[in-house]
């Protein structure tokens, strides 16, 4: 469920940078601004509950599915590590006698072979439908949060003079503070609870 939520956390992150042109001179220098994602998604104070609310019903939405997916994989392992014995098996026979028996290699219609398979084309098929359901749902339950949140970011980095206001994953923090933006993830939070949308 961690990938799903990770998942949902990256769509928000790969929203593309808002950029915006300032009418008027605002009363501040403009520059880049971002707001922190991770940060987002806790509850408020410092966080807007509602982007996180949106991602945990994602997450529970699909968690049947995905825990399917895992018991699928899970037998499939185990039938791999069963079908794996009788393989090491043929590999000491061939080692101490020089020469496989017949006895000793797997037929050549082994069912656990074939199960493998089976089980192999059911998974695939479940995660081709995960994916599915993935999207339509993001888009029925987080797409409109992050619509939202977007449209006042907008909003926000055009009152407080951001000239560029990124949405940042950690990985992109020390960059964009080491090329001079600024960090208004706290001050939008506030603005954002102050202010809920209509």
């Amino acid at each position: 469920m961690r990938s799903i939520v990770l998942a949902a956390g990256t769509a928000l992150a790969a929203l593309p940078a808002l950029a915006f042109a300032q009418g008027e001179a605002p009363a501040a220098a403009p520059q880049a601004c971002y707001i922190e994602v991770q940060k987002l998604l806790g509850e408020p104070p410092t966080g807007i509950g509602e982007l996180g609310a949106a991602i945990r019903q994602l997450d529970t939405a699909l968690r049947p599915q995905v825990e399917e997916i895992n018991g699928i994989k899970a037998q499939i392992a185990r039938l791999e590590q069963r079908q794996a014995v009788p393989a090491a098996n043929a590999q000491e026979a061939f080692e101490a006698e020089e020469e496989i028996t017949p006895a000793a290699t797997l037929p050549a219609d082994d069912p656990t072979a074939e199960e493998i398979t089976r089980l192999e084309t059911q998974l695939k098929g479940k995660q081709d439908q995960l994916k599915l359901d993935y999207a339509a749902q993001q888009r029925a339950l987080v797409g409109p949060v992050q619509t939202r949140v977007s449209q006042r970011a907008q909003a926000f980095a055009t009152e407080r003079g951001c000239t560029e206001l990124k949405m940042a994953r950690a990985p992109d923090l020390a960059g964009l503070a080491s090329a001079g933006s600024k960090d208004m993830t706290g001050d939008f939070v506030a603005w954002y609870l102050a202010a809920p949308p209509a």
